[in-house]
């Protein structure tokens, strides 16, 4: 079916709105201004030389820039405060591993970033070997179609995110519609994605020809199977409400300063940026404005006495 709207108007306003704002966001953070010096750390700060500290240290408590972005790689890339994370339980004054969130966050936000690479190929003519080399080294090719890892695991990780914020009586607490809102469509992008697939195989030659022609901004309605149609605006749905959600946290964890902020009060001072400026008096003016009174002083050879 050929859809100007779907194929054309709706990938192109996602888009935009996608990169308004993502920018307003980023711009807002980075004039937010930061009152206190508050980096959440565990482990030994940067303090006098003969005080070792181990790479573990240096992570978790930076005290440069150099150890700053190696705590921040960790953060984006292996979500190291959600590996530390524990539940305490008041009534048995006991903490418990919760592990099992952080081991499906990182199943779907790796798988869903592979997916993301793969698709690529979509928008690239020829496609770069790099691409293919990841393509054959997530596929498992014992079956008939080629069955991808990336896309079932990353089905499997929404899946538990999703039933977490249902069945458990703390999250379902502290949840709100646009928390489900959000697992939803990024469920149903990967759900039409693996039933596309796996189950009704569609013609892949014009949904190529449909990308490349938006990525040059030469836009050209393709007769293109209904099931990509609904992939597609689902996906458009995605990026254009990605600013506005809780998945904003992609972008906002380099803005945050509980992660950004080195450990270093002991080096240097944090000043408020909120606080009226102070404007002070040189040395110079001081002596000016208590001439006498120094002289005083200085005649009585510096002798006080207390008063009574």
């Amino acid at each position: 079916m050929i859809n100007p709207f779907l194929e054309i108007v709706v990938p192109y306003a996602a888009f935009a709105i996608f990169i308004v704002g993502v920018l307003y966001r980023f711009v807002s953070w980075a004039n937010s201004a930061v009152p206190l010096k508050i980096p959440t750390t565990s482990g030994q700060a940067g303090t006098l030389p003969f005080i070792k500290r181990s790479f573990y240290d240096r992570i978790d408590s930076p005290y440069n820039k150099w150890e700053v972005a190696l705590r921040m790689l960790a953060e984006v890339f292996l979500f190291r405060s959600l590996f530390k994370n524990t539940r305490y339980y008041q009534s048995r004054h006991e903490h418990r591993d919760t592990r099992w969130l952080w081991g499906f966050a990182i199943l779907f936000h790796w798988s869903f970033l592979i997916v993301l690479i793969r698709h690529l190929r979509f928008f690239i003519e020829p496609v770069p070997e790099p691409f293919i080399y990841v393509t054959e080294l997530i596929a498992l090719k014992i079956w008939v179609p080629t069955i991808y890892i990336t896309g079932i695991t990353s089905l499997i990780g929404l899946g538990y995110l999703f039933l977490r914020r249902l069945f458990s009586g703390n999250e379902r607490t502290i949840s709100l519609p646009s928390d489900y809102l959000a697992l939803i469509l990024l469920i149903s992008v990967v759900v039409t994605g693996l039933v596309m697939r796996y189950i009704y195989k569609i013609p892949l030659a014009p949904v190529k020809e449909l990308a490349l022609s938006l990525i040059v901004f030469q836009p050209v309605a393709v007769d293109v199977h209904w099931l990509f149609i609904l992939h597609l605006t689902l996906v458009s749905i995605t990026i254009a409400y990605f600013p506005f959600s809780k998945m904003m946290h992609a972008g906002g964890v380099l803005f945050s300063p509980t992660r950004n902020m080195p450990n270093d009060n002991r080096k240097r001072r944090h000043v408020n940026p909120l606080n009226p400026p102070y404007h002070g008096i040189t040395r110079e003016e001081y002596n000016e404005m208590y001439k006498d009174q120094l002289e005083e002083i200085a005649e009585r050879d510096y002798n006080f006495r207390p008063e009574v």
